[in-house]
């Protein structure tokens, strides 16, 4: 059984993932040039870096940004001071954004990482490791490197067009100097993350705890993939793989043990660990400068058959329970979030990431299955009320397509809201594929442009081979 994670406080560490300047682009250049003969020399050595790998992840400047996602979107509001935040509630987001930038970065020094990483170990530095740990830990990487590909291009690339050339810079070999690429197309970039995941999949550990990246991370992230590729059949049948996986996955009974039970829940296929002290912890604290949209509120109302609107005082009541554990007066914590009820970041737990979880993956499973060629609507439907029942909400009838499409949206929306930022790219598909007007569901997405954030300005300074979003 691997031990946690520990910060590494290492000049290896800073070596490989140095904080890089505003004007750096996707390259990063070490301030200490890497003696790569000697940083990693065997198994503990390349667990260093991987465990660096997964600290990363952890830092200030991608841990919290799906607090920013679900103000793009229609889940929340951001109604305090947020780093970064400006433009976010209307959609309108400027290129000086200087958070932008160091989102941008911050996920390319994982992705640096990771390739030194896959560039050590396929090389054998790795002296005395046996192939099947080898393995494992290449997976491990590979599976951290498609997770910041997809992000990125989710959030600076037109991953809702497949045809599109705006997508995002691959990288897949180590850097230790500055290079200007320009963007790849975004199939290129699917192809690449597919590629990871596969080898991810039949090469990542098994029975691990649930904040590393194993085997059945790789699978469920992988449906994911496949959903936004719209590659219906290959994500209905991976996704009702990792429903039925043999390691012990399986829904909570109750929602609030998601959240009570943080990353070591039944449910959750990967979070990163946090724990008090040198543990790291991610920087979901934020949450408390936002607040639930109208949206939510009026769609969390209507799942429970009163004439009058819900109360939050209390325990709450006239509200879908998974609205009330987050917001209701006994439930929501000192942060105002039940999910996230951790404030303090010195002596705290900390709270975690929810990157994946089983109940959206039967969320995708119904999805894939009602998009899919001659796709099978009342099992669609039934994985819809799989969560609906647990959640503790009457059941989901069938009669159109159309309306199974749309109680699938609403229903990730209720069940992920301030997770994952899953709300906002759902209303980018659903607009992508026909189902449904962006300006509809947030009145403040005018055009498609918006669809995507503006590749921050210091990036575009930096490397003159990319070209800027659209209407940016």
């Amino acid at each position: 059984m691997k031990q946690h994670i520990k910060k590494i406080q290492t000049i290896l560490l800073f070596a490989i993932a140095t904080t890089i300047t505003s004007c750096d682009i996707d390259d990063i250049k070490p301030q200490n040039k890497l003696t790569t003969a000697n940083t990693i020399r065997d198994e503990a050595s390349a667990q260093m870096v991987l465990n660096g790998v997964y600290d990363l992840g952890r830092e200030f400047d991608v841990s919290f940004f799906p607090l920013h996602l679900a103000a793009y979107g229609n889940e929340g509001t951001i109604a305090g001071f947020l780093s970064g935040s400006k433009g976010f509630n209307t959609n309108e987001v400027p290129v000086d954004n200087i958070f932008l930038t160091n989102l941008y970065n911050g996920h390319y020094k994982i992705i640096n990482s990771c390739n030194f990483l896959i560039q050590e170990l396929e090389a054998g530095k790795a002296i005395g490791i046996s192939e099947a740990k080898k393995g494992e830990m290449l997976a491990e990487a590979k599976f951290q490197r498609a997770l910041t590909h997809f992000n990125l291009l989710r959030y600076f690339g037109e991953f809702h067009d497949l045809n599109s050339t705006y997508g995002v810079v691959l990288k897949t070999t180590f850097s230790t100097k500055l290079e200007a690429k320009p963007r790849n197309s975004v199939l290129e970039v699917y192809q690449q993350i597919e590629d990871d995941l596969l080898f991810s999949a039949t090469n990542g550990p098994v029975y691990v705890e649930h904040f590393y990246s194993g085997s059945l991370a790789a699978k469920a992230l992988l449906c994911k993939v496949y959903l936004y590729e719209k590659k219906f059949n290959e994500a209905a049948l991976l996704a009702d793989e990792v429903i039925n996986n043999s390691e012990g996955y399986a829904l909570e009974t109750k929602y609030a043990a998601i959240f009570n039970n943080s990353f070591n829940s039944s449910e959750v296929i990967f979070a990163p660990f946090t724990g008090p002290d040198n543990e790291g912890k991610t920087a979901m604290n934020q949450v408390s400068r936002t607040s639930y949209s109208e949206s939510l509120r009026t769609l969390a109302d209507a799942q429970v058959g009163t004439s009058t609107d819900g109360n939050l005082s209390g325990a709450g009541s006239g509200y879908d329970p998974r609205f009330l554990y987050a917001y209701a007066q006994a439930t929501k914590k000192t942060n105002g979030n039940g999910k996230y009820p951790f404030v303090d970041q010195i002596s705290s737990q900390g709270n975690t990431l929810y990157h994946l979880r089983l109940a959206e993956i039967y969320l995708i499973k119904a999805e894939a299955e009602t998009r899919r060629n001659g796709g099978d609507l009342d099992s669609a439907l039934e994985s819809l009320n799989e969560i609906r029942n647990r959640a503790g909400v009457t059941e989901k009838a069938l009669s159109t397509k159309a309306t199974l499409l749309e109680d699938i949206r609403n229903e990730k929306l209720l069940e992920l809201f301030f997770e994952n930022g899953e709300g906002w790219f759902d209303i980018v598909r659903y607009h992508s594929l026909g189902n449904l007007t962006a300006s509809s569901v947030k009145a403040t997405v005018v055009s498609e442009n918006q669809f995507v954030l503006p590749m921050p300005l210091d990036v575009i300074i930096g490397n003159k081979a990319i070209i800027q979003n659209k209407g940016y």
